[in-house]
């Protein structure tokens, strides 16, 4: 029997998870201010080009929390037509970060917006139906991999070869273990195996990453996303998680689809058509 204590210590011996940005009522109906210190790991452990750049999955992570806070009883199965316009950076004032919902009565999707002193950064729509969808890479393309694949990228191989393109990753941005690769697809197991736990963001932006590294060695452009088709939770995902396989098919050289699966190859998640673009 599992006391509270064990699941205390559990916890504190793989580290404390990463609170999330901060959503409190703007005063407009429909509207969060998002309170996030410039020292927050999602900026301090997240840099481009030397500066501190919010990954754009955080907006994605607002957008799902904000929609919960709203209505309570509401569920978001799925992310429809992301877009990614303007990064939000530690650099500047970040005390007018808004996100804003808006819907019909009775509708079954909500659209938000994430501005920043009224300069929009990020927006997209929220489908609160049940999907019924597939896995945007299946598990032969698993099978595939492991039986050819001759390219092994190891932890540090990865983040090198990032830092090299101008992106620098601290340690709760690390959770890519290691990278398979075979022609444009790839397998990459993510891990919290030095204690850091993962949530939504890190657990995401790690994905993107897995894609990423299926183009190391061909250039060194720092890639950054700017829209993303859709994304599906295949099941409700449990966090801190512990670790998580991500398969990547590459479609073009900035056009991706990929599913994260847990360690029992269940779907958790999938992405359909995200486009990245060079870093400015």
């Amino acid at each position: 029997m599992t006391t509270e204590v064990d699941e205390a210590t559990a916890r504190g011996a793989r580290g404390a998870a990463v609170e999330p940005v901060q959503l409190l009522p703007a005063g407009e109906p429909g509207t969060f201010r998002a309170r996030i210190d410039p020292e927050h790991t999602y900026l301090r452990e997240h840099l481009v080009r030397g500066r501190r750049v919010l990954p754009g999955v955080a907006c994605l992570e607002m957008a799902v929390r904000g929609a919960a806070q709203l209505s309570p009883d509401t569920r978001t199965f799925a992310i429809r037509d992301a877009a990614w316009l303007r990064p939000v950076s530690g650099d500047e004032p970040l005390d007018e970060l808004f996100v804003a919902f808006r819907s019909a009565p009775g509708a079954t999707t909500v659209d938000y917006t994430v501005t920043n002193r009224g300069a929009l950064c990020g927006m997209g729509t929220l489908l609160l139906e049940r999907q019924d969808r597939a896995a945007a890479v299946g598990l032969d393309v698993r099978d595939e991999i492991c039986a050819n694949t001759r390219s092994h990228l190891t932890r540090r191989d990865i983040y090198e070869e990032f830092s090299n393109m101008g992106i620098d990753y601290g340690p709760y941005f690390r959770r890519n273990t290691y990278v398979q690769r075979y022609g444009q697809r790839s397998l990459a197991w993510l891990s919290h195996n030095d204690g850091t736990p993962m949530g939504l963001v890190n657990l995401l932006d790690c994905s993107f990453q897995s894609g990423m590294a299926i183009s190391i060695g061909e250039h060194r452009d720092s890639l950054m996303p700017f829209s993303m088709g859709h994304m599906i939770f295949h099941a409700p995902v449990r966090f801190p998680a512990d670790s998580a396989f991500v398969l990547t098919e590459k479609l073009s050289p900035f056009r991706t689809n990929f599913t994260v699966y847990d360690e029992d190859y269940e779907p958790l998640l999938s992405v359909f058509d995200l486009g990245v673009k060079p870093a400015l």
